[in-house]
């Protein structure tokens, strides 16, 4: 199995993870405010948000720890992957407030579609702030040996497929045309 398909097996494995551990939290949190009869003073919305904030460290945590090593770490990606988390949390909050006001959502419930919000809006934010730029893989295809066969439309690593087209952007070619559209024929020609 290759790196790329185990991670994205991990990364689904996170979701039924992050939900064990929610109800985890729901559960013994609203057992520790029963026990230390702090019900007049915690509400719903209290244990909810706890829950949520843990949940989100703990995805946020696997996330990082999952892609760490296929993502090309800097100083932009980390700042903008910061700023993600704080406008998901700012959306997540004003969706639960209009959940709580204006729908009349039940103590509760407006914080835990909130908080799931807030998770589900920073890891789209993070899939698409993490993705490989252009010149990163033109560069990333450089550094690859020579013998790589790769698209001359879209760049798509053609090695080892056996017909001249590519799955990526769906091109034709001949293989006179695959090969001399290669870097190394072409440095080979100059």
């Amino acid at each position: 199995m290759s790196r790329l398909v185990s991670r994205i097996l991990l990364s689904i494995l996170m979701f039924p993870l992050a939900t064990v551990f929610y109800i985890y939290v729901i559960v013994y949190g609203q057992t520790w405010v029963r026990q230390k009869q702090l019900y007049y003073y915690l509400t719903q919305d209290y244990v909810f948000g706890v829950a949520s904030l843990l949940t989100w460290i703990l995805v946020a945590v696997y996330w990082c720890l999952l892609w760490k090593s296929s993502v090309k770490w800097t100083s932009d990606r980390i700042i903008f992957t910061i700023i993600a988390a704080v406008l998901a949390l700012i959306i997540a909050s004003l969706a639960a407030i209009a959940a709580g006001s204006v729908v009349s959502m039940p103590g509760g419930l407006s914080t835990f579609l909130g908080g799931i919000l807030a998770i589900v809006l920073w890891l789209i934010a993070t899939v698409l702030i993490w993705r490989e730029t252009p010149a990163e893989r033109a560069l990333r295809l450089a550094a690859s040996p020579s013998s790589v066969v790769s698209c001359p439309n879209c760049g798509y690593n053609l090695t080892g497929l056996t017909e001249s087209r590519c799955p990526e952007c769906g091109s034709k070619f001949t293989l006179n045309e695959l090969l001399a559209s290669q870097p190394s024929a072409k440095s080979e020609m100059d």
